[in-house]
């Protein structure tokens, strides 16, 4: 049964390590939300809540959080991808057009119109003859408002509002949204396999470690619980870049917003910060022996 929600996100640049940090820190959290319910079980748990009866554990909240986590995941990847491309746009303009906006909408409509064609019978010229008779080329245009379809602005909106799609784009949700997650990531020892199956016991376990001849070597009370301590620290770090990078795309999206399409300037700030984002976040690497299936 498919039940995996958390998929990793498959680069390794650091705001990738970064978002795989932060879903792996949710792990424990996944094994105590996804469904294990038959369909009987599930609609009458559902039933019973809707006739009043509130159990302990109740279906509608873990019903939330297995979708809230579901769309988390989705938003994670959208964010990545939306930064990643656009990056890879502006840093394109920058190079080969030389930033020259006007160069750049200029080309972008020749190649848009010659590839997907054009119901405006002035997009197009003659260009000769040939066996089959009179051959069309896109017609060359470089006013405004022939343009402005084609611009730098408008090919960034898809990155920062989706052409008005749905899902998540660059600055579309609050790190609050992310909230009850973020807390977890930063908190996750709590949840770890020591403390519970020490709670569930009522007393603590020995936990063992693989030693250098193969052989299980166990791990005292204290170095595990030096080792959630580190852990502390680091999860901690990681929830608070996690939250600063949601910051800063939402700096970023409101700058988009209000920049004129014609301020070069600010499109070269947007390309230095998203670089930033995506190459000089924090890394945070896999475990030694994790492997991403």
């Amino acid at each position: 049964m498919r039940h995996r929600i958390l998929e990793p996100i498959n680069a390794t640049d650091n705001l990738a390590l970064l978002f795989n940090a932060y879903l792996r820190g949710l792990s424990t959290f996944d094994l105590v939300t996804v469904p294990r319910e038959t369909m009987a079980e599930c609609n009458a748990a559902f039933q019973r809540e809707a006739q009043g009866d509130k159990p302990k554990h109740s279906i509608t909240d873990q019903a939330r959080r297995y979708y809230e986590m579901t769309v988390l995941c989705n938003s994670l990847h959208s964010v990545h991808r939306q930064v990643v491309g656009a990056l890879a746009l502006l840093e394109n303009f920058l190079k080969t057009y030389q930033a020259d906006l006007t160069k750049y909408a200029i080309e972008k409509r020749l190649k848009t119109i010659d590839e997907w064609g054009s119901d405006d019978e002035t997009d197009w010229e003659p260009d000769g003859f040939d066996e089959e008779g009179q051959v069309w080329k896109v017609a060359y245009k470089d006013d405004p408002e022939s343009l402005a379809p084609y611009s730098l602005h408008n090919e960034l909106a898809g990155f920062f509002n989706g052409h008005d799609t749905r899902g998540e784009y660059i600055g579309t949700s609050h790190p609050s949204e992310f909230a009850v997650y973020t807390h977890a990531v930063a908190t996750q020892t709590e949840l770890s396999l020591r403390k519970m199956f020490s709670h569930g016991l009522k007393q603590d376990i020995t936990l063992h470690s693989v030693g250098p001849e193969g052989e299980m070597v166990p791990v005292s009370l204290a170095d595990q619980i030096e080792d959630e301590l580190n852990e502390d620290l680091v999860n901690t770090s990681l929830a608070n870049e996690f939250n600063a990078v949601l910051y800063k795309c939402e700096e970023l999206g409101q700058l988009y917003r209000e920049m004129a399409p014609d301020d070069l300037p600010r499109y070269v700030q947007l390309c230095g910060w998203l670089h930033k984002l995506v190459h000089e976040v924090p890394r945070f690497e896999p475990p030694k022996g994790f492997a991403a299936e």
